[in-house]
């Protein structure tokens, strides 16, 4: 299993986005620092987790505006979860559509959302006959 730490600029300001703008669930999260701020968390959706983590440490201010360039992070959705629903239901929640949902020649269906610190998320699911 594999599980990216992004790198965020205010941890809780992610996971709100991640649990109210994408439909995850918060996995589990640090305990508070002295300033009452979380600085690493978990979030899921279905059996995939993404950790968030402060940038501080690991990205200099110069570079945050680059963050996540040139990767994108791709979530198979599992049958549990109807991708043309799920699409429905972030749009609503006001999510950063990139490319919407739409059938790929190679047969599956996908959508790709830019998150709140500025990384690429593709959601996809082999298209049901």
């Amino acid at each position: 299993m594999i599980s990216p730490i992004l790198s965020c600029v205010n941890v809780q300001t992610a996971i709100d986005h991640y649990t109210n703008q994408l439909g995850f669930e918060l996995a589990w999260a640090m305990p508070p620092n002295e300033k009452g701020e979380t600085e690493f968390a978990g979030v899921r959706l279905g059996r995939a987790e993404i950790m968030l983590g402060v940038t501080a440490g690991f990205v200099e201010d110069s570079d945050l505006p680059k963050r996540g360039i040139g990767v994108q992070i791709y979530f198979n959705l599992p049958d549990s979860i109807d991708i043309a629903w799920y699409y429905k239901k972030v749009k609503g929640l006001g999510a950063r559509i990139e490319r919407p949902l739409e059938l790929r020649p190679w047969g599956e269906q996908a959508f790709t959302v830019k998150d709140i610190d500025g990384y690429n998320l593709m959601f996809a699911q082999s298209a049901q006959e």
